[in-house]
Order: C-alpha cells, then sequence, then structure tokens
C-alpha cells in the first residue's frame, strides 16, 4: 500500500490539503534546515486545526518529523492566518527549547503549498483543462456534463 500511495500520491486521511500538503510540508522544512533541531513544534492554524486531527493532518506530519526529532503539534482552531486557512508554522528548537528555525506555511490543495515567496505543487493535474472557461468549451463539444467531465 506504500507503494501505492507515493505512485498515486494517496495521502492518509481524507483530504489532500489536510495530509499531502502537510507531509510535503513537513519534507520541505526538513530540507531548508540549516541547523541540527532537538526538537519539532508545529501549529496548526484555522481548518487544519479545526478538522486536523480526524484527518489525520497530525500523523503526516508526525510521519515525516519524528524519525529525525521528538516532534510537538499544536492545534489554534480560532486563529486564521491572512494568506490562507490551512496554515501551519513550523519550528525547530534547541536543547533549550529556543527556536532556531522557522517557516510559516501553507495547504492550499492537492499537496500544493505556498506561501507570499513560494508556490510548491505537488503533482501533475491530470486534467488538460485549468479554467472553467475551456472546461465548458470542452464540455459543449463532446456532450458532457460538468461532473463526466
Amino acid at each position: 500500500m506504500e507503494s501505492l500511495k507515493k505512485l498515486y500520491k494517496i495521502g492518509n486521511g481524507p483530504s489532500s490539503s489536510h495530509t499531502l500538503g502537510p507531509k510535503n510540508a513537513a519534507e520541505l522544512f526538513l530540507k531548508r534546515l540549516t541547523v541540527t533541531a532537538y526538537s519539532f513544534r508545529v501549529t496548526l492554524y484555522s481548518s487544519l486545526a479545526a478538522t486536523g486531527k480526524g484527518h489525520f493532518t497530525d500523523k503526516a506530519i508526525i510521519d515525516v518529523l519524528s524519525p529525525v526529532a521528538k516532534t510537538e503539534i499544536i492545534w489554534k482552531p480560532d486563529i486564521v492566518l491572512p494568506f490562507h486557512p490551512n496554515g501551519m508554522l513550523f519550528e525547530a528548537l534547541d536543547s533549550e527549547d529556543k527556536v532556531t528555525d522557522s517557516w510559516t506555511i501553507f495547504s492550499t490543495g492537492g499537496g500544493t503549498i505556498a506561501n507570499d515567496e513560494m508556490n510548491f505543487k505537488d503533482v501533475a493535474s491530470i486534467y488538460p483543462h485549468s479554467n472553467m472557461h475551456d472546461i465548458q468549451k470542452y464540455c459543449e463539444k463532446h456532450g458532457l456534463s460538468y461532473w463526466e467531465y
């Protein structure tokens, strides 16, 4: 099953924005770290915090970070960050719990993560069109309903 998850980008839970995006964010946080972390703290905001336990957001993040260092998840469902409702703050901590690196990132859907500085799309779209006008023209030409598209 794990190989199928990697091949088809299947997440651990019912929502790609709550599993694939956070997993991708955790992986990129590790890659961008320039210091050795004694532990990690990840704060989940708004939508991610409100439904993240049921959608396995914490598991997606912990599975990536915990092999490197102890990982704590903080839940803040009442705080909405301005960029997107699926906000995450990743922090690397030293042995005295001082933050040595931090990164705020957002899971915007389909495994894509973004912030003001970057937009990382994990998987290519399986659809040939990227806007409603083109989809409408295609459906009309081929006699398809939107759900059939």
